[in-house]
């Protein structure tokens, strides 16, 4: 059976479990919005989800606490996601939501009890866990969400879900400031993760290791959580000299986890241009911080083409050919770049040529600080 329909039927056996207890959830009430910002002291993130969904949400977590600095941030993550905040200094309190209702139960009734001024939703479709959690948990809270489509009448304030819409999963997150008054529009987004000291020290030394001083920095991310979502080894050698073909000056940043490292040492060892195959078990942290070192990435993986695009890198993201996935997980406001199959299961019909062609497409429009050395 395709991964897909599996999907559907377990989102279906869910919405069937829960629906006597949306039959008794309240209706918001959109009256109370606009909020004054002012008045506002505490929001609670909910973002019980995959580690993309949560670096999707670190713009707004940041422009909240850049713009409203004296309001208290605290987020509701899952054991998949909290890494990536673990050590951000915009996040003052972190709890954890781990699908087992003996551990999660007793934390939904510590948060219902802190009384948030705002509990925020941003998952991007009608999720009843979302909603469950925002109703036990916002005790006379101002409940607000992203965007939902069913669900949408239960929230103070939430934007509805466009089936054919071509919104950003960025871009949604940050509508939780049109519920304080501000125009989500002007927000500066291009907030990325927070990177320790220790993990810019891995990366310095990392990039110390290579000497080879002024080149051009190609990263090439092979890994991307499932077998369906990347390339085979040879297609990567295939776009890696096929670039070096026309930029013998470049060099290769190889990244990958650890279960495909053997992988990815035959990919630098394939490719006639250098290639440096980052360290063995770096945290994404790390990654992250050689990452900012790129000139320009070339991934499979949505986690890292949007840590990338949050740091301003052009990205050349590998995606499915699902649609509605593509719009919220594509190159973050990036004309170029996006290479989609034809399949909405997987990638693997992508040929070097296509992301040959984006990566030229990409240098083509960088400025000439987006193209300039690393010291």
């Amino acid at each position: 059976m395709p991964p897909r329909t599996v999907k559907n039927i377990e989102r279906l056996f869910k919405k069937i479990l829960n629906l006597p207890f949306i039959l008794f959830l309240k209706k918001g009430n959109p009256a109370r919005v606009p909020l004054n910002p002012d008045n506002v002291r505490s929001v609670l993130i909910l973002r019980p989800d995959k580690l993309g969904d949560m670096i999707a949400t670190i713009p707004v977590i940041h422009a909240l606490k850049k713009m409203f600095p004296h309001l208290r941030i605290e987020i509701l993550a899952s054991p998949r996601n909290v890494s990536v905040i673990k050590n951000d200094p915009c996040v003052d309190r972190i709890h954890l939501y781990s699908k087992n209702i003996f551990r999660d139960w007793p934390v939904m009734m510590q948060l219902r009890k802190k009384r948030f001024d705002v509990i925020y939703d941003p998952i991007c479709h009608d999720s009843i866990t979302g909603l469950l959690l925002t109703k036990i948990i916002g005790n006379h809270s101002v409940k607000a969400a992203s965007r939902k489509l069913k669900l949408r009448e239960y929230y103070d304030y939430c934007e509805p879900y466009l089936v054919d819409g071509d919104d950003h999963n960025i871009d949604n997150g940050l509508l939780i400031f049109n519920a304080l008054g501000v125009r989500s529009e002007s927000v500066d987004p291009f907030h990325t993760v927070h990177i320790p000291d220790e993990s810019r020290t891995v990366a310095e030394r990392f990039y110390q290791s290579l000497s080879s001083g002024g080149r051009f920095r190609v990263g090439l991310n092979i890994s991307a959580g499932s077998s369906t979502r990347t390339l085979s080894v040879d297609k990567y050698i295939n776009i890696a000299n096929a670039i070096n073909t026309g930029h013998p000056e470049f060099e290769f940043v190889i990244i990958s986890v650890m279960d495909q490292r053997k992988e990815a040492e035959r990919l630098v060892s394939g490719i006639r241009a250098k290639g440096h195959l980052v360290p063995e078990n770096l945290s994404l942290l790390d990654i992250s911080a050689i990452v900012s070192g790129l000139h320009l990435l070339i991934s499979p993986d949505t986690s890292l083409v949007h840590i990338a695009r949050l740091m301003r890198i052009p990205v050349v993201g590998l995606y499915s050919g699902h649609k509605r996935n593509f719009r919220f997980w594509r190159p973050y406001r990036q004309k170029h770049g996006a290479v989609v199959a034809k399949s909405i299961y997987d990638i693997h019909d992508i040929e070097p040529s296509q992301v040959v062609e984006e990566f030229e497409l990409l240098l083509t429009g960088m400025t000439p600080k987006d193209s300039s050395v690393v010291d």
